[in-house]
């Protein structure tokens, strides 16, 4: 019996279709599936588009200018809206004098710091929560490098602070151990200092908080300005949703930071007022 010959038929509109995705995967191997993801949810998600000003400590604001430009923030799942989203890095408590939508501190003592005046009530009811923790950086003592934490009892050592309306770090030492004739400001006492600035001054003869030199932890929450709309406040979630993936812990990590941490209770605008004040007292002695 003769053979039979099919002409190759043409291939489906669906064979089509799944032959150029293949086609596209190849193309794009090495990028990351994380950014090719973002990327795809981009396209087929944006219903609506906002701006989004992000301020951030700049350990942060270095994590999610990176972070972002990989991709970040898009659309999640069920969310159509997109965000055009810049990045400022931001000092101490100086949020006042930009106009960000969003707000990442190293640490929630910023939004709780009390206002100048007694009917000022400060930050806090400027910016709801939207996350407590997002990060997390070691704070205390900066030790000369290879020196040994075993034997360092922080309470009884000599330090060097900074300003503690302006430098983290130093407004969380008073609140732990108040203000008495081991602080000083400036001088030639251990300075107290987080891992990420550290790491910033590119000083190797210092080392980074460790062991019973490490006395608290920066959490660095997400804020969102209260009066946002309902778009720029989804957009804000969008980014931390995206923050889920592997890429925001790589990121962390090259700038000396950590993954978010489980928070207590916020430290009170009283007990803040009470260690600015024992600075304050020590400055006018």
């Amino acid at each position: 019996m003769a053979g039979v010959h099919r002409r190759r038929g043409r291939l489906s509109k669906e064979g089509r279709r799944l032959l150029g995705g293949v086609a596209l995967l190849a193309v794009f191997a090495p990028v990351t599936a994380y950014t090719l993801n973002a990327a795809i949810a981009h396209v087929q998600s944006c219903g609506t588009e906002v701006e989004l000003h992000v301020a951030a400590a700049p350990e942060m604001a270095a994590v999610i200018e990176d972070f972002v430009a990989a991709g970040g923030g898009a659309p999640s799942r069920g969310s159509d809206v997109c965000a055009d989203i810049t990045v400022e890095a931001v000092t101490g408590n100086a949020v006042a004098e930009t106009d960000a939508d969003v707000w990442i501190p190293e640490t929630a003592l910023w939004r709780n710091l009390p206002g100048p005046t007694p009917d000022d009530p400060g930050p806090a009811e400027q910016w709801d929560v939207l996350q407590d923790s997002t990060a997390s950086a070691a704070v205390g003592l900066a030790l000369p490098a290879g020196e040994s934490t075993d034997q360092v009892l922080p309470d009884e050592a000599d330090v060097a602070l900074q300003d503690p309306r302006r430098h983290a770090a130093s407004l969380m030492w008073i609140i732990f151990f108040g203000v008495d004739d081991h602080t000083a400001e400036g001088g030639d006492g251990t300075p107290v200092m987080s891992a990420p600035e550290v790491l910033a001054t590119g000083n190797t003869d210092l080392q980074a908080p460790t062991g019973a030199a490490q006395v608290a932890q920066f959490e660095y929450p997400m804020l969102a300005r209260t009066d946002l709309s309902e778009d720029e406040r989804e957009a804000a979630q969008n980014l931390l949703r995206s923050y889920k993936g592997d890429k925001y812990g790589e990121l962390l990590a090259e700038h000396a930071l950590g993954p978010a941490i489980p928070q207590p209770a916020p430290t009170s605008t009283e007990v803040i007022a009470a260690a600015l004040a024992s600075w304050d007292a020590r400055e006018d002695a």
